[in-house]
């Protein structure tokens, strides 16, 4: 059984690479094994072995926050600079903004202004988010250097037909209205969200002009069974937006959109092989700039006896309308996930074949164990690259430079975890290495040598007097070794604690995070801090009936003056009223 299986899978690939000429990434990612419930989620990356911070809906909801880049602003677990009026930032681990790969439903976001959008996709059109921390260039593709952000936009819901009806004002001028509506049955599932947002804004630069946003967004989700063992699903997500910056640009181009369409095929053959088919066509706009990204991926998924293999091909061409230029590269992959002699293991390997920067290859292990008294320990290695961008090598051109040789990084992470009584207590100590890693000036990117990072992170979980406390801490280091001085922007301690309390039709939280003091630059200078702080976030809800809530939420409580980028202001206290109601 097992030998006619692994016929069909090679197949199956021979048939993906023949065929697979358009375009793809390796959009599908790893794959579920059901070995224990810690592998049952969309998108599992070896189940509890990664390091991964999951948001849902309910959380997006209680911390207040309007925009992706606020809610991201409240996690000690990354670095983050830019606000309202500013261009956003985010690192994890202190690695740099473009080396985090964002993905929506499984799909890359083309990368614009040298660094993930992470605004791009409204919070009122998002299910859940799963932030993984490490390289997992293996299982996702180039850029993945630092972690993932994958954002999963709201799909089935509850059985029947559901309607809800949101609406929110706040300091600023914030007004927020979603209307959603899902109809589900037990072989198909029809959803649509739509949002509009406007915010007046802050002077983020304090030039005497406010920085407004106005956001529309819609998504559509469908998904049905065309026969016992094949089934498919249809996305389509898109947004415009009007976002001011800020900055040294003497013409602003506030625009911000995305169109997104996705479609999956899952056919089970039989009982123990199953094949995916994924395309995405993507659309973005930013700034100005204008970019196409169609994506196709196969991946064919084979149960074994202690696990799960998948081998999968992908192809993906990126297009920058603007300057008429395209970036392809052929993907080939493999990962394998299971048990052996009680030792979770996952094995993956990418060959990624590169019209402009050849080969190269990437892969992971990873290992999680658990022993006596409720411990458990867990290993990670990987390799991992990142491939320059349009914008990235526009800008050299334009300064008459060399194109840039990719960045590549090795990591290492060793963790341990114990259950004791109420109490849920992790520990994480990481390194990583990246070479010919990229640095910005006026005149474009260069190739800036070696950057070491080290840290480690400690998380504790409490439940004491009916509330939900969680504590994090993280210590990083990032240093240019040439220098060996630390990087800009990117604080060595950050630390939160949130506590939850649901009683009854209440339902109460506090965020506190603070960070320490920072560089502004690579180049240190006195005048180039950025201070520490601390920040207060409030939230508390009521459900006056089983169909109507209302809520208020307090960001910046004590209204703390801080930066996370020189001359650029952030947001100090802000009042959110909203109410929602069902129906």
């Amino acid at each position: 059984m097992i030998i006619m299986n692994i016929k069909q899978l090679s197949v199956a690939a021979a048939v993906s690479a023949l065929t697979f000429t358009t375009a793809t990434n390796a959009v599908l990612g790893p794959i579920p094994i059901y070995l224990n419930t810690e592998y049952r989620t969309e998108n599992p990356v070896v189940g509890s072995i990664a390091s991964k911070i999951v948001i849902n809906k309910e959380e997006i909801e209680q911390s207040g926050a309007n925009t992706f880049s606020e809610l991201l602003g409240n996690l000690s677990a990354v670095s983050f600079e830019g606000g309202q009026g500013n261009l956003t930032a985010l690192r994890i681990r202190g690695n740099e903004a473009s080396h985090t790969l964002l993905l929506v439903d499984g799909s890359k976001i083309t990368i614009t202004g040298g660094q993930p959008n992470i605004d791009i996709v409204p919070l009122d059109q998002i299910e859940h988010i799963e932030i993984t921390k490490g390289p997992f260039s293996s299982l996702y593709g180039p850029g993945a250097i630092g972690g993932v952000i994958h954002i999963f936009t709201n799909k089935k819901s509850k059985p029947g037909r559901h309607s809800k009806i949101s609406f929110s004002y706040g300091t600023h001028n914030s007004k927020k209205i979603s209307l959603s509506s899902s109809i589900n049955n037990d072989n198909s599932y029809v959803n649509y969200t739509l949002s509009d947002y406007h915010t007046d804004g802050i002077d983020a630069k304090n030039d005497g002009d406010l920085d407004p946003i106005d956001r529309t967004s819609g998504s559509l989700n469908i998904g049905f069974a065309i026969s016992d063992k094949t089934n498919t699903k249809l996305n389509i997500l898109k947004t415009n937006s009007d976002i001011e910056y800020d900055d040294s640009w003497s013409t602003p181009k506030p625009d911000n959109n995305l169109t997104q369409f996705n479609i999956e095929v899952n056919h089970q053959f039989d009982e123990n092989l199953n094949t995916k088919f994924n395309y995405t066509k993507q659309d973005t706009q930013r700034r100005g700039d204008k970019y196409k990204l169609d994506t196709l991926a196969i991946v064919n998924e084979l149960d074994l006896d202690n696990g799960k293999i998948s081998i999968g091909i992908s192809n993906a061409v990126d297009k920058d309308i603007k300057n008429a230029k395209q970036i392809k590269h052929t993907d080939l992959f493999s990962q394998w996930q299971g048990m052996y002699k009680n030792n979770e293991l996952s094995v993956g390997a990418r060959i990624v074949d590169h019209d402009k920067f050849s080969t190269h290859n990437t892969y992971n292990i990873n290992w999680g164990k658990n022993i006596d008294n409720g411990v458990r320990l867990t290993a990670a290695f990987g390799k991992a690259t990142n491939l320059p961008n349009h914008y990235q090598n526009n800008l050299n051109i334009e300064n008459s430079k060399t194109e840039l040789k990719p960045e590549h990084s090795k990591s290492l992470e060793l963790g341990a975890s114990k259950n004791y009584k109420n109490w849920d207590l992790s520990a994480k100590a990481y390194k990583s290495q990246t070479t010919n890693a990229f640095k910005w000036s006026s005149t474009g990117y260069t190739n800036d040598g070696t950057v070491n990072i080290k840290g480690f992170e400690l998380m504790v979980n409490r439940e004491m007097l009916d509330w939900n406390i969680d504590m994090n801490y993280d210590y990083n280091t990032a240093v240019k070794e040439s220098t060996n001085l630390q990087k800009g922007r990117r604080p060595n301690h950050t630390a939160s604690i949130t506590a939850t309390n649901i009683n009854g039709k209440y339902n109460n939280r506090i965020n506190l995070i603070g960070k320490s003091w920072a560089w502004d630059k690579d180049v240190h200078t006195d005048n180039d801090k950025l201070g520490g702080y601390g920040i207060v976030n409030l939230f508390s809800s009521y459900s006056y009936s089983k169909k109507t809530s209302v809520s208020i939420s307090l960001n910046n409580a004590l209204d703390k003056n801080y930066e996370m980028a020189k001359g650029y202001s952030t947001l100090g206290r802000t009042v959110t009223l909203g109410i929602t109601h069902n129906f």
